[in-house]
């Protein structure tokens, strides 16, 4: 076993992004953090107003009129995917892939304080992307008097949080602006292994197997900036923008082998064996994610709000990372208050991949389109005889989510006449999450 010589954190991502196991899901915002965002589909930057301003847009906190407490997360989020001839031969042979994950996920907690009228402190950690999941297959094909036995298997897992806090000020009655930072913690890790036995019509055996674990872990800063303008009272146009991703330590951890085997009579005539394992660990700026843009716009009315907001992720083309595409994502959606206490919402999203391509065993990229629907529960509390009722208010979210995405996934196709033909080529696969998120907060 080897170690290679330590390089910059850049070439070493660049490396761990080439690896045949580095599934890649291209997709950032899988969960929306937040009650009000997971109720109306994450539509919520032109019109937020509460401690999740500091993720959508830190404008929104110079309207916060008490000081708050939010703790909220996916009870339960189920994720099934099918991927159909995720591993098939040159004969026409195929077997489908899959799997079904099952997960429990905190997606943010929060804590408001208004510093004074027209200025509010924010502190914050979110998690707006977290998945595990693991797919088995395999299959046998002759060719003549060959035969071929392939299996397949590969894990991902993957999770983002930030963590920090923002500040927002009203400027005038029609202008608020507001400022974010925060820490960034990515850690990720793919386990991938293809083996295949080939009996050949010589009475040989080859056994064929490659594999490998890569882990990665990085932190980072992101810096974020809002505006809420409001032209007309009720009418309300947001605009956020965030700072590329810049991580500032990077550690990864790939090791591969390969083992090439043939048997005959019993007797081993050749066997080769590449164990290669590579460790870095950079202290080094590195821009891993590019900057987003959101345009936004809202409209209040005495019972509720209707938002819709256009989302833009600049395209990337550093080397020697991939080049990803422009993506852009739409959100839709409004609340609607029954009563004092009673307030319900909906929205539509979509969260489409950056369109990497597909160049990896397991490597998805997947298009996702959704609804959620919700609602909140207030409960007034009256701390004292000359407290005011509403000066103490408990507060519970319950949202639905479902998402289906349409996509590709990198799959295997051998040649059962030769044991050492293999190549990786996409798929198509369909991808459907189901989500209930549960949010409590407590404003005074």
């Amino acid at each position: 076993m080897r170690r290679r010589a330590r390089c910059g954190a850049l070439a070493a991502l660049g490396v761990w992004l080439a690896l045949p196991g580095a599934a890649r899901a291209g997709n950032g915002d899988g969960i929306l953090v937040g009650n009000e965002a997971a109720m109306t589909g994450g539509a919520v930057s032109a019109v937020v107003r509460d401690g999740s301003g500091a993720w959508y847009n830190p404008a929104g906190l110079a309207s916060v009129d008490r000081a708050a407490v939010d703790v909220n997360g996916s009870a339960l989020q189920i994720r099934a995917a099918e991927e159909g001839g995720l591993i098939s031969s040159t004969t026409g042979e195929s077997n489908d892939g899959g799997y079904l994950e099952l997960l429990s996920i905190p997606s943010a907690a929060t804590i408001a304080r208004r510093l004074e009228p027209g200025i509010t402190l924010a502190f914050g950690i979110f998690a707006p992307r977290f998945g595990s999941h693991t797919t088995r297959t395999g299959l046998d094909a002759d060719s003549g008097d060959n035969r071929a036995r392939w299996t397949l298997s590969s894990a991902e897992f993957r999770a983002t949080y930030h963590a920090g806090g923002a500040l927002g000020v009203r400027i005038s009655d029609q202008l608020r602006f507001g400022v974010s930072l925060f820490g960034v913690y990515r850690e990720s890790s793919d386990t991938y292994q293809s083996s295949g036995a080939f009996e050949l019509g010589d009475g040989r055996t080859r056994v064929r197997s490659q594999g490998g674990i890569v882990q990665v872990r990085s932190a980072g800063l992101e810096l974020g900036l809002g505006l809420q303008w409001e032209p007309h009272p009720g009418v309300i146009i947001g605009l956020t923008g965030r700072s590329p991703g810049l991580e500032l330590l990077t550690q990864i951890r790939a090791t591969e082998t390969d083992l090439d085997l043939t048997v005959s009579d019993g007797a081993a005539d050749m066997l080769e064996f590449r164990p290669e394992d590579a460790e870095t660990l950079d202290p080094a700026v590195t821009v891993l994610t590019t900057g987003r843009f959101n345009l936004s716009f809202g409209h209040r009315f005495a019972r509720g709000w209707v938002a819709a907001e256009l989302d833009l992720q600049l395209p990337r083309e550093l080397e020697p990372l991939p080049r990803r595409r422009f993506v852009w994502n739409v959100r839709v959606g409004g609340r609607y208050e029954i009563d004092e206490r009673l307030g319900i919402g909906a929205g539509f999203f979509t969260d489409l991949s950056e369109g990497e391509p597909i160049e990896g065993l397991g490597q998805t990229q997947v298009d996702f389109v959704g609804w959620t629907a919700g609602f909140e529960y207030r409960t007034p509390h009256q701390l004292g005889e000359n407290e005011d009722a509403s000066s103490l208010i408990f507060s519970t979210t319950a949202a639905l989510r479902y998402a289906i995405g349409w996509g590709q996934v990198g799959g295997l196709r051998f040649d059962p006449s030769n044991g050492t033909a293999r190549e990786t080529f996409p798929v198509g696969t369909t991808i459907h999450e189901l989500g209930l998120h549960i949010g409590s907060a407590l404003y005074f």
